[in-house]
């Protein structure tokens, strides 16, 4: 008998397939399978062919439970996903489950504690019996996402029209964010040709910063977010506008985990998304910030099939923390 996990985001879908062992026995990688991010027809359809991939080789009727974490999953239509499931072979229901379970799940085995999730977007939940409680923002790009990816990317989208629309080429930051905005354009002045000391008019740069603000607001809003890393960057290179936007998303991030986490807490706290699990400065601030309580989330298709065959095969406590370990964690 075997169990699925399901980790499904915005940029990918990944199935993978435990036995009553905790052995892997099939894995799948497909793109985006997010309603909220790519409509129900594409998002289904990728949902599907990361499991076909998982399943390959496999009689999925031996499939004995399944664990899917997908954010925003009220948004996905069972009409469209239901079909496909059973055209899978898959007769097992699965559960579906929003993404804070699944992330705290793949940083450790205990019931209880924080997930504090940094991506594109950034929500903070306290999580009991591995159940979320109670959540701080997640409120989207628009009216919170704070310290986010794409908070970073705004904010340094600002900081470079500001300068610039003051007359002044700026540091490193300004520099990294102008050319990855107008990198396409072969006209006009560019900060990199200005030099370190901005020889550019006031004027140029004025009209630069016009063209930065026109591009960053023809485009969809969400793509701000891949500017994050050059914020990265910039702060490595001691750019003082970066390190300000470093320390203030490590600030609000922990604020954030402060809104779920009672005081003198001990318990862990999960760190998961692109910003908190990729080596950075907000990364280390945060983890800085928040004490030796932290962990690194793991594989999130790992956690999920984990939570199912915790439930499907009765995995006694010490049984499923070895399994955690192994499985998920990679120990």
């Amino acid at each position: 008998m075997y169990v699925l996990g399901l980790d499904v985001g915005g940029t990918s879908s990944r199935a993978l397939l435990l036995d009553a062992s905790g052995r892997r026995a099939g894995y799948g990688r497909a793109p985006g399978g997010n309603p909220a991010a790519h409509g129900n027809a594409v998002a289904v359809a990728n949902i599907g062919l990361a499991l076909e991939l998982a399943l390959r080789g496999i009689d999925p009727g031996l499939v004995a439970g399944a664990v899917i974490g997908l954010a925003g999953g009220g948004a996905l239509d069972r009409l469209v996903f239901d079909p496909m499931w059973a055209a899978a072979g898959l007769r097992v229901p699965p559960r579906l489950t929003g993404d804070l379970g699944i992330a705290f799940a793949a940083g450790t085995a205990e019931p209880r504690g924080t997930a504090l999730i940094a991506g594109t977007g950034a929500i903070a939940a306290r999580i009991e019996d591995g159940e979320p409680v109670m959540i701080a923002d997640g409120l989207g790009w628009l009216l919170g996402d704070q310290g986010s990816g794409f908070w970073l990317g705004r904010e340094a989208a600002g900081a470079a029209a500001h300068a610039l629309s003051r007359g002044d080429a700026g540091g490193r930051l300004t520099r990294l964010v102008t050319d990855a905005l107008l990198e396409d354009e072969v006209s006009g002045p560019a900060v990199a040709e200005m030099g370190e000391g901005g020889a550019g008019t006031t004027e140029e740069m004025r009209a630069l910063a016009i063209r930065l603000v026109v591009r960053a607001q023809s485009r969809p809003p969400l793509e701000l977010a891949r500017l994050a890393p050059l914020v990265s960057r910039a702060a490595a290179e001691g750019d003082p506008a970066a390190l300000e936007i470093v320390s203030t998303a490590a600030r609000l991030l922990c604020e954030t985990v402060a809104e779920v986490r009672r005081a003198g807490e001990t318990s862990p706290i999960v760190l998961a998304g692109s910003v908190l699990t990729s080596e950075g400065p907000v990364a280390s601030a945060v983890r800085e910030r928040l004490g030796p309580s932290t962990v690194l989330a793991g594989d999130g298709a790992a956690a999920a099939a984990w939570l199912a065959g915790r439930k499907a095969f009765g995995w006694d406590p010490a049984t499923a923390a070895r399994l955690h370990a192994r499985v998920v964690s990679g120990g």
